[in-house]
């Protein structure tokens, strides 16, 4: 397990940084070692569908006891669902279970829901509690002094299980199982009474969500799903719950020194203070040099400080040290108020029991040595050259990237893949006559740009008059060839989902739409549930489409996974291709709007083929507040929130890239609609040809 100092480390990087192979397996390490130390406190596994308490609760009447346990939750309920946020992958979000469980993350961050997120009820609780803390995403909080150790193991295991779901998909529904049954009459005893707020919303979070659990767990246990790795995780977070309320039972039972507070002050300011002192001296060597030797061990560097002509023991106050913390000194801003204060009772009694809560042990940089190489985002990047001579085995690829749960576990041909479609996106963007693009980004230009595209789209519809030029067996065939494609529908958006305090307005409008397009938690509903529906009425089955034997099945052309594995692709890389990815989104939800869809929707309705996936997205991806809509805003707000930095060479730059994505969904689709067009003009060839020994029966001729 994660020592100590590495825990802050390992959260921070999970959460916000570009986790490495290293780092994932460590935080699969964490959770596995966690679990095997629950079954080892607390016995066999079980899962109780009823509402339990944790024992251990401190006295909340006491307002230290109180502000304690607060800080000591913090990290855990402002992550509250986040090892939810990846539940439903490309693989799995169309399974009854993982579905319930992905509902219940959207009604945690506050989705479809008009109440605020639960983490935003807490945050705005510990603010009625006089509690200031650093937002999830500074690098600052996770190393904030005043957050314990023991209370970063529980949100630990929650970015573990993030990263992820199908490893330990049965121990997460059991967590989720313990954490939506927990009583609501204890969440509200957190809360002062005048907390009414908190109090209502989580009592409505209790009876929205234990149905979607208890479905989930009875949906899970029809698939074969170990009940006993269920009821492992049940354990997992009860475990750890109560393990965090013991932590913070022993911290009130022994307040920490002041040189004890002083030192954890150091060892967080430290990094930063070295390289400013080597002007002030301390019995003959300079501050700098004190600093860079109380890494480990802080309590020298103090003893110096205090025998020096910089604190004065009769009067605290006028100290030189106090002083240069005030406004015009050279530490101002450097020291918060309470840490000039514990600096001052430091000086009057460094023995003195300061009720305060400490991290329990050293507090260290944001990011130590040892997970920074592990974090480091592994480079698959190919030069041109590369990129053009390696082959790239697309059914291989699709299964690959189907089968990850990461960024990190793509194989380098997924970039390979990605960079080869933009080239050619390129090479496309530049045949383009002026009207079809945008090469300055103007919000105003930009949504007259993206209504034109519409305009022009739709106007090129022409309603069917007649039979169709288009057989029933290419629709048939159409549709085996689409289904890699349309089974990982929303795949490109698969690796939003994160912290509610990490979803900004960008992201929250993009998981507005991958919730659609996975159902949001209703299997009927979820779009790629919907094509395997078509797909059976059809008498089409495939082999499970995770596996090898899906895409190797003869029935597909080669063809028919270059676009989904590009989707997948840039979904999985998700930092690294974050403006395509916008382009791409714009691309795929406006085509649900134009002339095709709608001609497809008449020659399947014509052919007797049941048109609903279709009609689907032309409904949903509306552009006056669907889809479409989502993904113009998304943009936006992306160009703007750039725009507010003032770098107007990066706006224009980031825009470049967006265009860029757009222009890859036609790129993309170019292989299998170059087959398509193949295939029918062999069908129409065959047609009219009466000498043909394979003349179409059910598709009338011209003269007909």
């Amino acid at each position: 397990m994660s020592t100590p100092s590495d825990i802050r480390s390992l959260c921070q990087v999970l959460l916000n940084g570009s986790p490495g192979r290293e780092t994932l397996q460590a935080a699969e390490d964490f959770v596995k070692a966690a679990l095997g130390e629950a079954r080892k406190q607390r016995g066999p596994p079980e899962v109780r569908l009823e509402a339990w308490q944790p024992v251990g609760t401190p006295d909340l009447a006491d307002r230290g006891e109180r502000r304690t346990l607060l800080l000591a939750l913090s990290p855990a309920l402002l992550l509250e669902g986040v090892w939810l946020a990846r539940v439903s992958q490309p693989a799995t979000g169309h399974l009854s279970a993982h579905g319930h469980l992905f509902a219940i993350y959207c009604r945690i961050v506050g989705l479809e829901d008009d109440s605020p997120a639960l983490p935003l009820h807490f945050r705005n609780l510990l603010t009625c509690s006089g509690i200031s803390l650093p937002p999830l995403y500074s690098p600052t909080f996770f190393n904030d002094r005043r957050i314990p150790n023991f209370a970063l193991h529980m949100p630990c295991l929650q970015l573990g299980l993030m990263h992820r779901p199908r490893t330990f998909f049965p121990e997460l529904l059991g967590y989720t199982l313990a954490h939506c049954f927990l009583d609501p009459a204890w969440w509200a005893s957190l809360a002062r009474e005048d907390a009414t707020a908190w109090m209502s919303a989580r009592e409505r979070f209790a009876k929205d969500v234990r149905p979607m659990a208890s479905a989930a767990l009875a949906s899970c246990l029809r698939e074969r799903c170990d009940p006993e790795r269920i009821g492992a995780g049940w354990l997992l977070y009860r475990h750890s719950l109560e393990s965090l309320l013991a932590g913070v039972a022993a911290v009130r039972a022994r307040h920490p020194t002041a040189t004890e507070i002083m030192a954890d002050i150091i060892r967080t300011k430290r990094p930063y203070a070295v390289g400013y002192h080597h002007r002030v001296m301390l019995q003959g060597q300079s501050l700098d040099r004190w600093l860079a030797q109380a890494e480990d061990d802080p309590v020298p560097l103090l003893e110096a400080l205090r025998n020096s002509p910089y604190t004065d023991l009769r009067c605290p106050a006028a100290s030189r040290l106090i002083r240069a913390m005030d406004f015009g000194g050279p530490m101002f801003g450097v020291f918060t108020a309470e840490e000039r204060q514990v600096c001052l009772g430091w000086i009057e009694n460094p023995s003195a029991e300061v009720e305060s809560l400490r991290a329990n042990g050293a507090v260290h940089p944001p990011v130590s040595d040892r997970v920074a190489n592990l974090h480091r985002p592994n480079s698959n990047g190919r030069s041109e050259k590369n990129i053009s001579r390696t082959t790239v085995d697309y059914r291989k690829l699709f299964t690959a990237l189907l089968n990850a749960e990461s960024a990190e576990d793509c194989p380098p041909e997924a970039t390979i893949a990605v960079e080869r479609i933009l080239r050619r996106s390129r090479w496309l963007e530049r045949l383009k006559p002026p009207p079809r693009t945008l090469r300055h980004y103007d919000p105003i230009a930009f949504t007259q740009w993206v209504e034109g595209l519409y305009c022009r789209e739709a106007g090129r519809y022409r309603p069917s008059n007649g039979n169709p030029r288009v057989g029933r067996d290419f629709c048939v065939w159409a549709a085996l060839q689409l289904a890699p494609s349309i089974l990982v529908d929303g795949c490109w958006l698969a690796a939003v989902p994160t912290a509610s305090e990490n979803l900004g307005e960008v992201e929250r409008h993009l998981l507005q739409i991958y919730a659609d397009e996975v159902g949001n938690g209703n299997p009927e509903r979820n779009h790629a549930n919907v094509y395997r529906r078509l797909l059976q009425s059809l008498s089409l089955t495939t082999p499970e489409f995770e596996t090898e034997d899906f895409a190797r099945d003869a029935r597909f052309i080669d063809a028919a996974f270059e676009f989904p594995v590009y989707m997948l692709a840039i979904g999985l890389l998700k930092d690294r291709y974050f403006p395509e990815l916008l382009g791409l989104n714009l691309a795929i939800e406006l085509s649900g709007l134009g002339a095709g869809y709608m001609e497809a929707a008449d020659i399947l309705g014509h052919h007797g083929i049941d048109p609903t996936i279709v009609q689907l997205h032309q409904t949903i991806d509306n552009l006056a507040c669907g889809h479409s809509a989502r993904a113009r805003d998304a943009i936006l707000l992306y160009l703007d929130r750039i725009r507010q930095q003032g770098d107007v060479t990066a706006v224009q730059n980031a825009w470049r890239r967006i265009r860029l994505g757009h222009a890859s969904f036609g790129a993309a689709l170019l292989p299998l609609a170059g087959r398509f067009m193949q295939r029918y003009l062999a069908d129409r060839l065959k047609t009219v040809n009466p000498m043909s020994r394979t003349v179409r029966k059910t598709e009338p001729s011209p003269s007909d």
